[in-house]
């Protein structure tokens, strides 16, 4: 389960960064804006690639270096990345290249696994939660849409994706599930830990970006991802989801739509309208609704797909 990209959340909790932080290059990278107060388009309006290099532009790598080093080190600011533009411009870089540098950081956080990594383990390192996904930008309890998909199916092996702070693969594991969940985060895969045991049920952590995960072959009778941001958009991916499950296996899957009107960054993997059932081509489709709706991790309205799908 991932962070919600869109809440309403007080200054200087990470949730709140997480937004600005992602929102802010692309609103860098569509207007050039270099002010210190960071601005707040949609993500959406980043162009696909970035300006082309300056004179005296550093390569890609070093900009993404860069800038993971400033993330990790950055306390929790409201003005996310209008901080590291306001560094930038102190070191002298010019405005053009700065809103260069943000095309690259914006492309690079969708590929490369640490920037997600720094980013959930500074919001799941918080042990003040509220409970409210308002406030603490996920949701705590498990997601209404797998509890439901998986009533009445015998209880068996279940790999949770994408799993946070553990709120689904907790709930499958009282439940009767033998769960190993999988996050990028360390800090998730500890409080995902924390919370299984604290509810009295056993729980397998894994601290993995999903092309490094092992899925195996035959292994689960249950893949659950649920706002997990997950490459199904590569045939491949999807593919190594199939061979992992057993004869009869489901997939439990909600994430957003991606339409024109409501775009969403590359990394959130929002696929348009029918494009996930057409990636599960290969499966038998339980259940598939494209519906405007407000998910359970407290965001604002929003095109969600929620699909089951069988392994034939």
């Amino acid at each position: 389960m991932r962070v919600n990209m869109s809440p309403k959340v007080p200054a200087g909790a990470w949730p709140a960064i997480a937004v600005v932080l992602i929102a802010a290059a692309a609103g860098f990278v569509a207007g050039g804006s270099l002010g210190a107060q960071a601005p707040t388009p949609a993500l959406s309006q980043a162009p696909a690639q970035a300006p082309p290099p300056t004179a005296g532009a550093v390569s890609d790598d070093q900009v993404w270096r860069e800038f993971i080093d400033w993330f990790r080190a950055a306390p929790p600011d409201p003005s996310g990345l209008g901080a590291y533009a306001a560094e930038l411009a102190r070191r002298n870089v010019p405005q053009e290249e700065i809103q260069r540098r943000f095309g690259v950081i914006m492309r690079l956080f969708a590929v490369k696994p640490e920037g997600a990594e720094v980013l959930y383990d500074k919001t799941f390192n918080r042990t003040a939660l509220t409970g409210r996904p308002e406030e603490d930008g996920f949701a705590s309890v498990p997601s209404e849409f797998l509890v439901g998909a998986v009533k009445g199916v015998p209880p068996g092996r279940a790999l949770d994706l994408g799993m946070g702070q553990g709120r689904n693969a907790v709930a499958l594991a009282k439940a009767g599930w033998a769960v190993t969940g999988v996050d990028v985060s360390g800090e998730a895969v500890a409080a995902a830990k924390r919370n299984a045991a604290a509810a009295g049920v056993d729980l397998e952590g894994v601290k993995s970006d999903y092309a490094s995960f092992d899925l195996g072959r035959g292994a689960w009778d249950l893949v659950a991802m649920i706002f997990a941001w997950a490459p199904v958009d590569e045939p491949a991916f999807v593919e190594r989801v199939r061979a992992s499950l057993k004869p009869g296996g489901l997939v439990v899957f909600e994430n957003f739509v991606g339409t024109p009107e409501r775009p969403h960054a590359p990394m959130v993997r929002a696929l348009p309208p029918g494009a996930t059932r057409e990636a599960f081509a290969g499966f038998e489709i339980v259940s598939y609704e494209e519906s405007t709706g407000t998910g359970d991790w407290g965001g604002p309205g929003s095109n969600l797909v929620r699909m089951v799908a069988r392994k034939k």
